[in-house]
């Protein structure tokens, strides 16, 4: 597995007042943390990006996603959740909402909805973020290679 752009120490600072850190099980621990580190490092594509602020920026938003699904999945830290993190649960897959004349209404890319893999980044508001970065650079992204002709004769 390769590396994660960014260190625990790194996330930590990014993220100060999102997730309440500590080493008992009601609070963010490093293995946690450490585990989405991890989970980002499998969908995140360091090549999409110009320089290495964009890549730790993004990645920090994709791990941060991820660290927010696998708490909830585990059943939260406690009764009470006590960081705002946690408790992200992003909106951005409204489509239409009304309430006493007040409504919401807005629609995602198919080009997102449909894809399995950037269709789960609408769960959070660290995957909405992370969707917003990303999503630019997929469109038009194509890499030319050299290899042999159709007739398997020399490279082209």
């Amino acid at each position: 597995m390769p590396t994660p752009p960014v260190t625990l120490t790194e996330f930590k600072a990014r993220f100060t007042r999102d997730f309440v850190y500590g080493t008992t099980a009601d609070k963010v621990m490093d293995a946690d943390v450490t585990n989405a580190l991890n989970d980002a490092t499998l969908v995140f594509n360091e090549g999409l990006f110009a320089d290495t602020l964009e890549i730790k920026t993004a990645f920090l938003f994709a791990a941060a996603h991820f660290l927010v699904l696998n708490v909830q999945a585990a059943g939260g830290l406690s009764a009470v959740n006590r960081g705002r993190g946690v408790k992200s649960r992003g909106g951005g897959a409204i489509q239409n909402k009304a309430v006493d004349g007040v409504s919401v209404g807005f629609a995602v890319s198919p080009f997102v909805t449909d894809s399995p893999i950037l269709s789960q980044f609408l769960r959070t508001d660290y995957g909405q973020k992370y969707l917003a970065l990303v999503t630019p650079r997929l469109v038009g992204n194509v890499a030319v290679v050299s290899g042999p002709d159709d007739t398997g004769s020399a490279d082209v």
